[in-house]
């Protein structure tokens, strides 16, 4: 796991020659080469072990380095082809580069390192942009063509690691995170039809970014960039694998293949040179991972949760009864409302805005974790494929509740919803109730998109400046729209668990478990979506992921001789922190320092008079309204940090040039590559 950032000059007559430190210095640099490092040095948490940087005017390639495989010198990126016509800086791991490597070299491909790195390149040479159909991974990737003088992009099917673009008149820039980029001295401001999205669901959506002029390549995109195209576009090269046709796999038959493909995925995630440890909640998804470890692994494994001094939030004892029968070496440390400065923490790393709770219990884990070990394995993505989640069932009983007569649910139903009181525990009938409400009388699949809503009308209507109606019926057509790519044999429950799949798990899950981890230098690894588990479930029929004949039935059935019954029968908790009862006490004061008639009337984004109404209601208990209010703390802290800072943005990472240039090494390249015989295939020259 690692960190890539540079960019790509279109003139390159712009390049300056004046010395940005004393002219007497070893590492003198220009302007550029400074910009170049500036980028390094702001994702370096990504990448602790090494820095490097490839000057090949117009290329400025670099990348911060977590040595998880082969952690010698060998390692080293960028990494270049013998004839060094290629150059690749790439974040992220490819499970099954083993075998790719023993099929290369039946090819003629000769290796150097034990690294995933050089099999990368060697798929290139030998099967072009093909490979990447080949890889089961994680990646973000970059792959200069000193030939050709082309630059090619590419991200992971289902988004597990980002990758963050810029084009300008004079330039193209990337990075593993958008702090690369404002690093390179580019100025932003906050993208007010992105934020909609984030006001709608808690999260900004791929391809934008909270930061105007900031965008992301789509998962499973690739896009090409030379010198002078001034607007590249990405492609697509991946859609989720689904059959052909449904399936007829009985319900042991789905068990048996779902088991083979997971433990298989499992087994493959295990590589690795540095220690391994494991997230564990003790929810099915984390004891499934951990089950399978201890199996593999002949070694005690290390695991991690977090405890909380709320019993109805605290996991910490279900996940030390899957510890002491998995024999895993257990940490649980405590997590409570005097975090809040964690929470400023990790709403900085997280870039773009987020407003997912379980953000700051993530935070505090992967700190934890990182002090042990480089490597995590998590539960991450089952609840997606498999249907783990209760909005399933809101919109199989939505369809039911639609048949009740309109008077009926606006004047009866929904005045007794809003009388419900105010509530502290994890899922409040209060809360729920009015979500349902509000949501079920959307049609499907508006309801299934709505369930997900942190502002839904009534909300946007009171809280929002003009226009933000809009941005909701955007944000609910967007999520929606991602059905356009859905085989039309998919029935309901298929069909939901696809706009989960594509929409909310790269948008909001994945975006927190990459930035919390790497923000303390731990790479994360998730099982759950492997390319053959990803595969499988996609096969499995409908009606035995359908969680009215129980949730997650086939992982239940897979795991049903790992596991004990106590945990197979285990209701499904989440991992929140009680934020309705933070923001009424211990975070009150916290969150009117943020969220004042100042901030409203600054920034233009919300109205002060609905603001202070939900503020006041909240506090005194009236209302339940924790899950909007802490979409506009994180949307205050965020816009804090990024655009009312007094140094603003792209001035947060200005280093000593002398202190980090000599830690950085850097290769430059004098001449261009004006002829070079290709090595393998054609492809690898397209």
């Amino acid at each position: 796991m690692c960190g890539i950032a540079g960019f790509l000059l279109h003139d390159l007559g712009h390049v300056s020659s004046v010395s940005t430190i004393r002219p007497d210095s070893p590492y003198a640099l220009n302007a550029r080469e400074n910009q170049a490092i500036q980028m390094i040095a702001s994702i370096r948490h990504r990448g602790p072990d090494g820095q490097g940087l490839l000057i090949d005017p117009p290329l400025y390639l670099g990348h911060c380095r977590l040595a998880i495989l082969d952690p010698t010198p060998d390692g080293h990126q960028p990494m270049c082809d013998r004839k060094e016509r290629y150059w690749i800086s790439y974040n992220g791991e490819v499970y099954n580069f083993p075998e790719l490597k023993r099929e290369l070299i039946q090819l003629g491909a000769t290796f150097h390192t034990r690294t995933d790195t050089e099999v990368l390149l060697h798929a290139f040479l030998f099967w072009g942009r093909d490979m990447l159909a080949r890889l089961d991974g994680m990646f973000a990737l970059a792959i200069w063509d000193r030939h050709q003088r082309s630059l090619w992009l590419a991200r992971d099917g289902v988004g597990i690691k980002p990758l963050f673009y810029a084009a300008y008149h004079d330039r193209f820039l990337f990075g593993s995170e958008i702090k690369a980029i404002l690093a390179a001295g580019v100025s932003s401001e906050p993208d007010h039809e992105a934020l909609g999205t984030f006001l709608s669901f808690g999260y900004v959506a791929a391809p934008s970014t909270g930061f105007s002029g900031i965008r992301q390549l789509p998962p499973g995109h690739e896009m090409t960039v030379k010198p002078g195209e001034r607007d590249p576009q990405p492609t697509r090269w991946f859609r989720m694998p689904y059959p052909n046709a449904p399936t007829t796999w009985s319900r042991w038959e789905s068990a048996d293949r779902l088991h083979s493909a997971f433990s298989e995925s499992v087994n493959r995630q295990l590589r690795s040179d540095v220690p391994i440890g494991a997230f564990l909640s003790g929810g099915l998804d984390s004891s499934s991972v951990v089950a399978c470890m201890a199996r593999l692994n002949p070694s005690p494994i290390h695991t991690y949760s977090i405890a909380m001094s709320d019993k109805d939030f605290d996991e910490s004892e279900p996940a030390r009864a899957v510890a002491n029968i998995a024999h895993t070496i257990h940490h649980a440390p405590q997590i409570d409302a005097s975090h809040f400065e964690d929470l400023v923490r990790a709403v900085y790393h997280a870039e773009d805005p987020i407003a997912d709770n379980s953000m700051l219990p993530f935070w505090k884990l992967c700190e934890t974790t990182s002090r042990n070990v480089k490597v995590a394995l998590s539960g991450d993505g089952a609840d997606e494929l498999l249907g783990g989640y209760s909005t399933y069932r809101a919109t199989h009983l939505a369809r039911w509740y639609r048949r009740i007569p309109m008077w009926m649910r606006q004047h009866l139903i929904r005045r007794m919803v809003d009388g419900l009181p105010a509530s502290d525990r994890k899922y409040g009938t209060s809360m729920l109730a009015r979500r349902f409400v509000n949501a079920a009388d959307q049609p499907w699949p508006r309801d299934h998109a709505s369930w997900r809503l942190m502002l839904d009308d009534g909300y946007n209507r009171s809280l929002c400046c003009d226009g933000n109606a809009l941005a909701l019926e955007r944000s609910l057509t967007q999520y929606t729209a991602t059905l356009d790519d859905a085989p039309p044999w998919l029935g309901v429950m298929g069909r939901m668990l696809h706009m989960d799949l594509t929409f909310h798990l790269p948008n909001d899950m994945l975006v927190k478990v990459d930035r919390m981890s790497m923000a303390h230098s731990l790479e994360v690894r998730v099982p759950f979506l492997g390319k053959e588990v990803i595969e499988t479930c996609l096969s499995i029929p409908d009606r035995w992921k359908d969680p009215r004949n129980g949730v997650k039935r086939p992982l239940k059935d897979a795991m049903r001789w790992q596991l004990p019954q106590s945990i197979l029968r285990r209701k499904k908790t989440g991992f929140l922190i009680p934020i309705s009862n933070w923001l009424r006490t211990s975070w009150r004061e916290d969150l009117r320092a943020c969220l004042t008639k100042s901030f409203c009337e600054r920034t233009r984004v919300l109205r002060w008079e609905g603001v202070e109404r939900v503020l006041r209601e909240h506090a005194s208990g009236e209302t339940d309204h924790a899950y909007p209010l802490f979409t506009l703390l994180v949307l205050a802290l965020w816009w804090e940090r990024w655009f009312d800072g007094a140094s603003g943005p792209g001035t947060h990472w200005k280093v000593d040039m002398e202190s980090v240039s000599p830690q950085i090494q850097i290769r430059r390249l004098s001449s261009p590559l004006s002829s070079v015989a290709g090595e393998g295939t054609s492809e690898a020259s397209r």
